[in-house]
């Protein structure tokens, strides 16, 4: 789900950009809602992406000290950074849920009376797709400390991982 709506929001925010340069450029009227609805589509492209880093091992991270640990250590110390991801991603969900929720009020003039509560609604979608998909890495991590060799190759890692790791 995230994979598709990051794509369709990688594609609207081309179409808006190029509609607001024809509009400006050739047509010599301005758009006036075309650049902020890009930004805002960004931000919902900031939080729909990042489950999908997460779950590729894209986001930043210091891979020198988990390599040099033994199979099982390592994994017990995934085990506990993947637990750190999923208590964060909590709390990051219940607090931008509250963010979200007050700024209900707010609206955007320029593109037509159009509430601050769906562009940073983009927070807490983002924060529960990452505790589900840090979940998901944690049940696999303890998996593979108490069962060495066990975990399996997750599909879309194997699929996916080096097209993304490449455009990254």
């Amino acid at each position: 789900m995230c994979r598709y709506t990051a794509i369709s929001l990688t594609i609207g925010i081309a179409v808006i950009v190029a509609a607001g340069i024809f509009w400006r450029y050739v047509l010599n009227d301005s758009l006036t809602w075309s650049e902020e609805l890009a930004k805002f589509f960004m931000v919902w492209l900031v939080f729909v992406g990042a489950p999908i880093a997460l779950r590729v091992g894209d986001h930043v991270a210091i891979h020198i000290f988990p390599d040099a640990l033994p199979s099982r250590l390592r994994s017990i110390l995934m085990v506990l950074i993947s637990l750190l991801i999923v208590w964060f991603c909590y709390i990051l969900t219940i607090e931008s849920s509250a963010f979200a929720w007050n700024a209900r009020t707010q609206v955007l003039i320029a593109i037509g009376d159009f509430s601050m509560l769906w562009i940073f609604a983009s927070i807490p979608f983002g924060a529960i797709a990452m505790l589900m998909v840090s979940s998901q890495q944690t049940l696999e991590h303890l998996q593979n400390a108490l069962q060495p060799g066990s975990a399996k190759i997750d599909p879309f890692q194997k699929k996916y991982g080096a097209i993304l790791r490449d455009i990254g």
